[in-house]
C-alpha cells in the first residue's frame, strides 16, 4: 500500500505549530505595584488633651481623622485592584 503525498503532509502543520508553542515565550511583565500603594496608614495629629481642648480641636481632629480614614481606605482598595490585574484607581493620587 503506497502512500499519498498529501497524507505525508499531514503531519508538518502539527510539527509546525508544536514547534512554534515550545519556543513562545511571552515577554515579563513588570508586577511591582506603585510605591504609594504599599505604605503604612497614617495616624493623624490628635487634639493635645482631650478634656482642655476647644470644640474647634475637636472638630479639626475629626476632620484628619476621616481624611486619614478615607485616604488609607483608597490605597487598600487600590492594592486590591492591582493584586487582582486591574490597576490602580484614577482617585488614588494623594493631596
Amino acid at each position: 500500500m503506497s502512500k499519498s503525498p498529501a497524507t505525508a503532509l499531514v503531519p508538518l502543520p502539527c510539527a509546525l505549530l508544536v514547534a512554534a508553542c515550545a519556543s513562545f515565550s511571552p515577554a515579563p511583565v513588570n508586577r511591582t505595584p506603585d510605591a504609594s500603594l504599599l505604605g503604612p496608614c497614617i495616624d493623624p495629629r490628635l487634639a493635645e488633651n482631650e478634656d482642655t481642648a476647644s470644640d474647634n480641636e475637636i472638630a479639626a481632629e475629626r476632620v484628619r481623622v476621616m481624611e486619614a480614614y478615607l485616604a488609607c481606605k483608597r490605597r487598600q482598595a487600590d492594592l486590591a485592584a492591582f493584586v487582582r490585574g486591574h490597576g490602580a484607581t484614577k482617585t488614588s493620587a494623594e493631596p
